[in-house]
């Protein structure tokens, strides 16, 4: 843990060394913990005293709205954190490990303090937040302006990414979750994909061509 650690910080602020401040607070006050596949690291409307960083694996974080359905929001990969557990008391979002992941918490006591001593973290903050608006842009964008063909395609590719995996092993009802549509609309629109030769469909199996 404490390696993984270490690289991340390397990769982040690579200005610094072992006895700048910012690296000795990382180990002093965050926590590092492991999260298996499948299991939540927050869930909604949990207090919030700490906000992730991903130093391995993948995070995915989902929001439900009040008749109980949910919705994918996006995925945190290395080095990324979530800058929404980072406004609220309360969580507003379901984090849930979609492999085994690592996690370092940063405490949200040291987030605003952090900001003001080290111009690292802060602009480590401010990127992140600009990552995570561009994203939420791109989703909306395709909300808005793209077909459902289109948009299935692209999160096929983009957990193809993740996984660096050709073979996904994922339910249609969960890709119907997190496309917020449908499981018969996925199924159908996947059946379609297999007839022009863009995938290959088994049993809770889809793999890309």
């Amino acid at each position: 843990m404490k390696h993984l650690l270490q690289q991340f910080i390397q990769n982040s602020f690579p200005l610094t060394d072992e006895n700048h401040p910012i690296q000795k607070e990382f180990f002093e006050f965050g926590e590092s913990v492991e999260v298996k596949a499948g299991e939540y690291l927050i869930d909604l409307n949990e207090e919030m005293d700490f906000a992730p960083i991903v130093t391995k694996g993948v995070l995915k974080v989902t929001r439900e709205d009040e008749e109980g359905n949910e919705i994918f929001l996006y995925y945190l990969e290395y080095g990324e954190t979530c800058t929404i557990a980072m406004m609220y008391n309360e969580s507003a979002v379901r984090v849930t490990a979609e492999e085994d992941t690592m996690v370092y918490k940063v405490p949200i006591a040291k987030i605003d303090e952090w900001m003001l001593r080290f111009p690292e973290w802060r602009n480590f903050v401010m990127n992140a937040y600009k990552v995570r608006f561009d994203g939420l842009l791109k989703a909306i964008d395709e909300l808005a302006f793209k077909k459902m063909d289109e948009r299935l395609l692209n999160y096929l590719g983009k957990l193809s990414d993740i996984k660096d995996s050709n073979e996904l092993h994922i339910s249609h009802s969960e890709i119907a979750l997190n496309l917020n549509t449908s499981r018969e609309v996925i199924s159908r629109l996947l059946k379609q994909l297999e007839k022009i030769g863009k995938v290959t469909l088994g049993r809770n199996k889809v793999i890309l061509k």
